[in-house]
């Protein structure tokens, strides 16, 4: 066997380090989707600031989440529309029980303050346009 016969071809070589590049693309963009969500989630819960917003429509509801492994349950909610701050959902605190009141007195408050992941809020343009809610930590009236 000489030499020559040992030695991969150029056009192979090439084509050998593109599908290992492809693959360790295909693995990195699974992680970012993987562990993006709950690290994008994690960084909300400890970065939370104050978000005033003028209510114009709330609503008690049932609203449903996936995991990142798309298991799902349902949870009760309240779905606020805002005149300067686009949609969010209240879950935190919210029954059955309480979603229609908890609603009637954030639209009767007009102008309130919400806790806001800041990630979440700084992005909730483009978390609207996937369908994604800004989550609401919690709530009080602007003084």
């Amino acid at each position: 066997m000489t030499t020559s016969q040992n030695q991969v071809k150029p056009g192979r070589r090439r084509g050998r380090v593109l599908v290992i590049l492809m693959l360790i693309v295909m693995a990195l963009v699974t992680v970012i989707i993987v562990g993006g969500a709950s690290a994008w989630r994690a960084y909300d819960r400890a970065h939370v600031i104050a978000a005033t917003c003028v209510v114009t429509a709330a609503e008690g509801e049932i609203g449903s989440s996936t995991s990142g492994k798309g298991i799902g349950s349902s949870a009760d909610q309240v779905a606020i529309t805002t005149k300067d701050c686009g949609p969010l959902v209240l879950r935190r605190g919210v029954t059955a029980d309480n979603r229609d009141q908890i609603a009637a007195t954030l639209e009767a408050q007009g102008r309130t303050t919400f806790d806001v992941g800041a990630a979440s809020f700084r992005f909730r343009e483009a978390l609207v346009s996937v369908r994604e809610p800004v989550v609401v930590f919690g709530f009080r009236k602007h003084l």
